[in-house]
Formats: C-alpha cells, structure tokens, sequence
C-alpha cells in the first residue's frame, strides 16, 4: 500500500463519516483494531459506527472539496484544489465527476466498462471492467489514474486501516461550518489523520486532513465533503458513457501494454 493510500485508507476507514480530552485507553477488541493499536473507547465507537453506516449504504452522492501540497524542491509548497461530485450505486455503478487545476475529468462504470473522459480536450480511454466497484478500483489504478477517496467507495471502507493504524483519541467535539463534530486524531505508520465525523443517525465523514508526516516539508491533503445524499434520484444513464461527436480515444499512459497502456 503506497503512502497516499495508507492515508486515505486510514482516513476512510472512517470515510464514513465525527467532548472533552481523550480517555483512557482500553485494550480495542480485536474485531475493531489490531493487536498493539492504542485507542480510547470514544473514538473506536465513533470509528465502529461510521464504518458500519458507510458501508451499509447501497448508494450515495456527494460532493469533495480537496486541497493538497505539491513541496518544491526549493522546500517551498505549492497549494492545489480540485471539486469532485461522486454518485456509488453498490454493488457496480460509479461515476465521478471532477475539475482542478488540470482541468476537467468524468468517470464513467456501468458493471461492465470504465471510461475516463476529459471533456476539455475531447479525450477518453476505456476498458472492459471486472463487475464490482472494489475491482475495478484496483484495475483502475493499475492503469495509472488516481480516484479521489478511493477507500470510501469500497465494500469495506475500513479495511485498509488495522494494518497501518498505530494510535486514535478522540479530540473533542469540534465545531465546523455551522455544527458539531467528534473530531478524531490518528496516527498511522506514515501519516497523521484528522477526522471530524457527524453526530446522529448518519455518522457521516465531514471533513478530513492528512498530514505526510515523514515526507519533505510534511505536505497536507484536507477534503471536505459535502452534500451526503444517501436516497439521491440517478438518472438513466448517468453511469454509462456515450461519446460525443468529435471526441477520440486515447490509451491509458500510466499502464503497460497488457492494461491498455500506451501512449
């Protein structure tokens, strides 16, 4: 698992979802962490019930606001941001749409095809995709494209996280934009996560910063997430795609020939 991976997967373990001092610790069953893993009793309930409603939904839309570190080699950092509209539909419907600072880009997976599509420059690759969002995921990012909180779209949000998750406590209960939130501090292997983490009957994730703790100059990567719509209407052919008039395909760069790489 890559470094931003660790960090997402430890953020989105809690992707679903967040008063006082952190309390004291108690040995975490094994069902919820790892052996050695040091976590109070409030955070791994908070932890415990947004990963549980997460992955209990069938489908979701929202919406994620990102910001990321790019450090010079002058040490100076160079913020970015990018805006993505995410709409899951379990077990194999996906599609993300995203504008940034290199311009626009569309994912398109109906169960049985992916399609990247940049409108900005009438440009798309596809493949024939496995039948689940988690595999075609993992055959994505072979071809060498990043999906933003890829771990929040899994079967299993929190899955990647016991094996790197090294200490959790709970902050305390934060406000952010016109409420409050249990706001969490982990630490994994190589990466410091902040969680805040809607109270209630949706535990939804609200707001995350990632700092790569042993990386130069400790770039961080903060999303905010936005929108949660856990009954949002899908229109008819919102995961399918259809090109249009003039555009060309190209093959993914990222990937060897066998994947769909080339150019």
């Amino acid at each position: 698992m890559t470094g931003k991976r660790t960090l997402m997967a430890a953020a989105c373990l809690l992707a679903l979802p967040m008063t006082g001092h952190a309390e004291p610790a108690p040995a975490a069953p094994a069902t919820a962490s790892a052996p050695g893993v040091v976590i109070d009793a409030r955070t791994e309930r908070v932890l415990l019930d947004a990963c549980a409603f997460l992955r209990s939904a069938e489908r979701f839309a929202v919406d994620v606001a990102v910001t990321y570190d790019d450090v010079l080699k002058s040490g100076k950092k160079v913020q970015y941001h990018r805006e993505n509209s995410i709409v899951l539909e379990r077990p194999n419907r996906l599609r993300v749409d995203g504008e940034s600072d290199k311009g626009s880009r569309s994912v398109f997976y109906d169960g049985k095809r992916l399609t990247v599509y940049r409108p900005d420059r009438a440009l798309y690759a596809a493949f024939d995709a496995p039948a689940t969002v988690d595999a075609t995921l993992d055959a994505i990012e072979a071809r060498g494209v990043t999906m933003p909180l890829d771990d929040l779209l899994r079967a299993h949000p929190c899955a990647g996280l016991a094996e790197h998750l090294k200490t959790a406590s709970h902050a305390g209960r934060h406000y952010l934009d016109g409420d409050w939130y249990h706001h969490l501090l982990l630490e994994t292997d190589a990466v410091d996560v902040q969680l805040w983490v809607a109270e209630g009957d949706e535990p939804v994730i609200r707001q995350v910063v990632i700092t790569y703790r042993d990386a130069p100059g400790q770039p961080q990567f903060s999303a905010a997430l936005t929108g949660w719509n856990f009954r949002p209407v899908i229109e008819p052919g919102t995961f399918a795609f259809t090109p249009p008039a003039g555009a060309k395909q190209v093959e993914f760069r990222g990937a060897d020939a066998a994947k769909g790489g080339g150019k």
